[in-house]
């Protein structure tokens, strides 16, 4: 409780009435969920050919054609998982789990703890054991799976594969009776949930297998699911994020599903208004979610998107002209939504397009906040990246080639592409640019790609999944990264773990003090304040190449009152030059971190002697980075730059930890201290280039 005290003090002393405002919405989310109302009285429900009725609100038009199903070319792939599933495994986060034809719901299967089934407004979901994380029961639960079995069978004909999906629901619905253990106590998964239900009970059903008691069964649980969601909906008046746009897109898709019943029609009419004030919230003037994550991103994209198709459907179907490609869509949506959210989604893509840009097929895009890897509608299971699945699905909404591999997402959201998927690679067609709205500049030359992070974290500065990443970079030569963001691989299963992954000291920037350069609180592991306030000074790409200026205020509040300014330089030829300059009160401890790919082995190199890149610039170190070479250049005595190689972590996806090298350079300072690293492509000589050509 005295973390929570200094954390809402500490957002109270910039913004007091939102804070305020903040802890008032909180209370009255969280008292409701305590409540017991009866909300399992008189529910609907609805027979298999209701449902097929309302399919084509849920599929496209193309994929409700057995023609196209007949000739789909991810058809063998899916067959291949259900026959997985049939046997009892599921795939969570790229991984298989055997967990058996009846799951225990409720179980981490990694560490073997299972959470009570007591009411879920007292459910106290982070006080597990060590290595308990329920993230992952909550990811099973939301029946990813069920999206295999059902496009397995509408492929083969094979009912085997919808009584798998039968059993499992029945299951689930038997074993998590309302109001009762961890899969009610999340609105949010309850929502996922419920849409994978619908879109898994929508296809069984154009396939003609879906029987009357499974139909029974699931519109009873769904409309209780609705009931739910309508009730405790995490909705709070400051700071609204991915759960409660989840929340909505829940609402949506159920009100689409029950617009028979009074209820229904109102879960749909607000959920519409909703989704468009949010698309304007959450996102900012450059379509990017505001909360500070790459992976939250396409997460939140995926969300919009999947309801904005159902309302697309909707509104063509009362005209009976629904959409049958691509090239009418953006314009139905437009129709169907507002002007903003139609402007906005393509933004969005757009981000998503730029963080895979200029990166090989077998890397992982760069990653900025928490990785979540969650989806919504996983058609093509979880092996791929989520921001690489939603890029392609960008490509296919804006008309343009698609890779393969993600074929089955593109086809049950917009019917077959237009033309034959290419391979999956690297998307080439990359440029310098940036979301100066949401702080992320994408530098690039010939060979080199890479971004660097300078924004505002969180939703009006209420931050969840955002990171101590201001000023960090990043960045891949010839697709193959060299300096990466570390990610993130776990959320409450190991609080010190996800606490190291979102410090300072693991980002590519500059630790003053040892001190956080934004204060988070170890126990709150998804709090933490916007002390930074970073700004952008200059960004500038033309012919001689692109130029980055940027400062941050996070350690202004220590007793050093140290400033930080960063500039990065990209030059045509491939070198990047990085140049740090502090103002210091009194003389500190600096510390500047390198965190490298897997496999790369830092590894100093003699030299001859180079002509300084600015007076008074002293050489301290050449290092080999793979295929990169490092010259370190400062501004103060070389023998006061202390370096090491150290062992750390990277997490290219969530539930994944793999072994890197760290590059550490530490210094006591005073004063006005300068240093500039500059990377070259190892097979050249170095190039230094002037501090004064990068920052004013």
């Amino acid at each position: 409780m005295s973390q929570l005290l200094a954390y809402l003090a500490a957002q109270a002393r910039r913004q007091p009435g939102p804070t305020l405002r903040f802890v008032a919405g909180e209370l009255w989310r969280r008292g409701r969920a305590r409540m017991h109302p009866a909300l399992e009285d008189g529910l609907t429900v609805l027979g298999s050919e209701e449902i097929r009725a309302s399919a084509s609100l849920f599929i496209p038009a193309p994929a409700l054609d057995s023609a196209c199903l007949l000739h789909a070319p991810w058809a063998a792939e899916t067959v291949a998982r259900a026959e997985r599933i049939s046997r009892g495994e599921f795939e969570i986060f790229g991984d298989w789990a055997a967990l058996g034809p009846q799951p225990q719901w409720d179980r981490d299967w990694i560490s073997g703890y299972c959470w009570p089934l007591e009411h879920a407004g007292h459910l106290r979901l982070l006080d597990a054991p060590a290595g308990s994380d329920v993230k992952r029961p909550w990811e099973l639960a939301r029946f990813h799976h069920g999206l295999t079995l059902a496009a397995a069978a509408a492929v083969t004909g094979d009912r085997r594969f919808t009584q798998v999906f039968t059993a499992l629901a029945k299951h689930w619905i038997a074993q998590n009776p309302w109001p009762r253990g961890i899969h009610w106590a999340m609105p949010m998964e309850i929502a996922l949930r419920a849409v994978n239900w619908i879109q898994a009970a929508s296809i069984a059903a154009v396939s003609g297998q879906l029987d009357a008691p499974l139909a029974r069964d699931l519109s009873q649980s769904l409309f209780l699911h609705g009931r739910h969601l309508w009730a405790f909906r995490e909705w709070n008046p400051v700071a609204r994020a991915n759960h409660y746009l989840a929340c909505v897109v829940g609402l949506l898709w159920l009100g689409a599903l029950f617009e028979s019943t009074a209820e229904g029609r109102e879960w749909l009419e607000f959920a519409r208004g909703e989704l468009l004030r949010e698309m304007t919230t959450q996102t900012g003037l450059d379509g990017i979610a505001r909360e500070g994550s790459s992976a939250y991103h396409a997460f939140v994209t995926e969300l919009f998107l999947s309801a904005a198709l159902v309302l697309v459907r909707r509104a063509a179907r009362s005209q009976d002209q629904v959409p049958r490609s691509n090239g009418n869509l953006a314009a139905a949506m437009a129709r169907a939504t507002s002007p903003a959210f139609a402007v906005r989604l393509p933004l969005m893509f757009e981000f998503l397009s730029a963080l895979c840009a200029g990166r090989a097929a077998q890397t992982d895009p760069p990653i900025w906040g928490d990785t979540d890897d969650g989806r919504v509608l996983p058609f093509g299971g979880s092996s791929i990246p989520p921001v690489r699945v939603l890029a392609a699905i960008g490509d296919a909404f804006a008309g343009r080639p698609t890779p393969a591999r993600v074929e089955a997402d593109i086809f049950w959201r917009l019917g077959p592409p237009s033309e034959p998927a290419a391979p999956l690679r690297g998307n080439s067609a990359q440029r310098s640019q940036a979301f100066e709205d949401a702080g992320f500049y994408f530098f690039s030359s010939p060979r080199v790609r890479g971004s660097i992070r300078c924004g505002p974290l969180g939703v009006g500065g209420w931050a969840n999944h955002a990171h101590n990443d201001q000023l960090s970079f990043e960045f891949s030569l010839d697709g193959n990264p060299v300096v990466v963001d570390p990610g993130l691989p776990c959320y409450s299963g190991d609080p010190e773990l996800r606490n190291l992954f979102r410090s300072t000291r693991y980002h590519n920037t500059i630790e003053v003090a040892g001190a956080e350069q934004n204060r988070f609180w170890p126990a709150l592991l998804f709090r933490i304040v916007d002390d930074t306030r970073s700004r952008n000074h200059r960004w500038q790409v033309d012919s001689s190449g692109t130029f980055f200026s940027g400062s941050h205020s996070g350690y202004t509040r220590l007793p050093e009152r140290a400033a930080v300014r960063r500039g990065l330089r990209l030059l045509p030829d491939d070198s990047l030059a990085v140049h740090d300059v502090l103002e210091l009160a009194v003389p500190v401890t600096i510390a500047w971190y390198f965190h490298l790919a897997p496999g790369i082995v830092p590894e100093t190199i003699r030299s001859e002697p180079a002509p300084p890149p600015a007076p008074g610039m002293a050489p301290h170190s050449r290092w080999r980075l793979g295929p990169v070479s490092l010259a370190v250049w400062t501004a103060f005595a070389p023998h006061e730059l202390a370096s090491r190689s150290l062992t750390g972590w990277i997490s290219p996806r969530f539930g994944c930890k793999l072994p890197a090298p760290i590059l550490e350079f530490r210094a006591r300072l005073a004063g006005r201290p300068e240093i500039q690293f500059v990377f070259t492509p190892a097979e050249f000589p170095a190039v230094e280039v002037p501090l004064g050509s990068i920052l004013p």
